[in-house]
């Protein structure tokens, strides 16, 4: 299963981005191989860089996306896509997919704003 996150830069060891869609980098990891995959995101534009990330995740095979949170077009991508959607926590990014396999993140059930 693949897990989807943004971070402030390309490790394992990086902070969580606070900002899903306009992170500095995507970070998918892959729970049946254990390894990370770093993309730099383009340009996503000025309006619907949520929806934008959400499929640019569904396309590489994310099942799960944390998050700090997900606007309403976001959310209703992810549901769209089948993707699960889980709060995350402060800290770096393998702190974040720990809790996630350990059971400790919410689940994000309504979108923000």
């Amino acid at each position: 299963m693949k897990i989807g996150l943004s971070a402030k830069s390309s490790s394992a060891n990086a902070m969580v981005d606070d900002r899903f869609a306009r992170g500095a980098v995507y970070v998918i990891y892959d729970t049946e191989t254990k390894q990370y995959e770093f993309i730099t995101p383009e340009e996503l534009g000025a309006h619907g860089a949520g929806p934008k990330a959400i499929q640019l995740f569904a396309e590489k095979g994310v099942k799960v996306i944390v998050a700090p949170a997900l606007g309403q077009n976001a959310y209703g991508a992810a549901q769209v896509a089948q993707i699960e959607t889980y709060t995350q926590k402060n800290g770096t990014v393998e702190e974040n997919i720990n809790a996630y396999l350990n059971g400790t993140l919410e689940k994000i059930t309504t979108p923000k704003g």
